[in-house]
């Protein structure tokens, strides 16, 4: 009666660790999927017809100041495309989406992005004294430029 009692013991241990293994492995790939869908429904919104006007208004402004810009075109197009890419920081900040599929995704266009919109970030952050200001998309470029260099 006591092999029957530990080999019992036994089979039901085994089943509960496959239990906890498979769950484990079921959570981390509903963790994936839901990283997946997340990054998909930003990709959707940076393909979007009004996304890529401000990136290319934005991409072809020509300005000698920041006050020339904003006498120019405003601020509109740069803070709808820096909404975007803070709002991409913030999550990849929390790890709800994976570096991997930033730089994918997004990788050269977020850099030259950066690069066009940062003196106009830079001085819409003195001018509203808020050194924070979009600072997560800032957070996004730095985060990506570790990445590339560790690759």
């Amino acid at each position: 009666m006591d092999d029957i009692s530990t080999i019992a013991t036994i089979v039901t241990t085994v089943s509960v660790v496959i239990g906890v293994v498979f769950a484990l492995l079921e959570l981390r790939h509903l963790t994936d999927t839901r990283k997946t869908e997340i990054i998909m429904r930003i990709y959707d919104r940076f393909g979007s017809r009004e996304m890529v006007e401000a990136i290319t208004k934005v991409g072809n402004a020509k300005f000698e100041t920041i006050e020339d810009y904003k006498n120019k075109y405003g601020f509109t197009e740069v803070t709808e495309i820096a909404v975007l890419f803070e709002g991409l920081g913030v999550l990849l900040e929390q790890k709800l989406i994976d570096i991997r599929m930033v730089d994918r995704l997004f990788g050269p266009s977020l850099n030259s992005l950066w690069e066009r919109m940062q003196p106009v970030l830079y001085a819409r952050r003195k001018g509203l004294k808020e050194p924070f200001f979009f600072s997560h998309f800032e957070s996004l470029i730095k985060e990506l430029s570790a990445y590339r260099n560790k690759n």
